[in-house]
Order: structure tokens, then sequence, then C-alpha cells
């Protein structure tokens, strides 16, 4: 079975030190991988204001969190440089329509899923697809801001369209 893995990105530090959200994404995409390890892996995320200003694209640091968590390097597909989810999805359809895989596997942040399967099916839409949530550690005072954000953005989206 063919099993493609795609990690969203998320925010990293001025020197590359991964977010509580990026440990929480590559956390659930590690025990994804112990449990599926004839998966292949994506990582997304370039660069942003917003959430990466170092000299290496977030996916550089995504890729290092797993491989040194053991996942080997052969295990990755090219890896964009995207700035957001719209990027994420717009840079990764091409992929998953060549690659055609039994299973597509999204995980993203659990607060971040709604909005995340709405703009996948605006762009990918490939059939074969399980989201997974990765559960967010972050303390209460750091998510419910977060939580109203997408909410909102959601909302947005569903009003409009791309």
């Amino acid at each position: 079975m063919k099993k493609l893995l795609i990690v969203l990105g998320a925010p990293n530090g001025p020197l590359g030190e991964l977010s509580q959200i990026a440990q929480d994404r590559l956390a659930c995409a590690l025990r994804f991988y112990n449990a599926n390890s004839d998966c292949w892996i994506v990582c997304t995320g370039g660069f942003g204001q917003h959430f990466n200003t170092t000299d290496k694209p977030h996916f550089f640091y995504a890729v290092k969190y797993l491989t040194d968590n053991n996942v080997p390097a052969s295990a990755f597909l090219e890896c964009p440089p995207s700035s957001n989810t719209i990027e994420d999805f717009q840079m990764t359809r091409s992929l998953v329509w060549e690659e055609q895989p039994d299973v597509l596997v999204i995980i993203t942040s659990d607060f971040h899923l709604a909005r995340a399967r709405a703009l996948y099916t605006r762009i990918i839409n490939y059939p074969k697809v399980i989201f997974v949530p990765a559960s967010s550690s972050l303390p209460e005072a750091q998510l419910a801001p977060l939580v109203e954000h997408e909410a909102r953005a959601l909302k947005k989206l569903q009003e409009n369209t791309l």
C-alpha cells in the first residue's frame, strides 16, 4: 500500500528552534511513521515574517527533527518552501496527483484541522485522504486566541472563494 504523509508547517524561532505547535505536529508525524514506516513524508514550510525568519526553510528544521528521531532521510520526498496553508496545498497538489497514493495522510494541529480540511478540499481534493489531528499541548491562554483565529478564518473562507 502506497502511503504519503504531509506534515503542515508551523512556526520556528529565529535560531530554528521549533515552536510547541511544530513540535506537536512533528511528534504526531513521528508516531504515525513509527507505525507505518513504509510511507513517504513531505514536510511543508519555507519562510515568512510570521513563522520563520532564519536562513533555512522551516521544512529543514522539521526534517531534522524527524531524522534526529530515527526517520531515514530516504523517507522524504521534496519538501515545498510554502509560506501558508494555501501554499502548502498548492505546492503539494501535483505531487499528490502524480503519486496517487492509496492513502494520503495530512497532519496538522487539532485547532487548525477544520480550516486545513476546507482548503484541502478546494485545492487538492484527492479522494483517498485522512486527516490526523496533532493534539495541542499549548496552555489554554496561548491556545484560545489560535482557536478564535481559526474560527474567524474558516468563516471568512466559507463566505469567500480563493
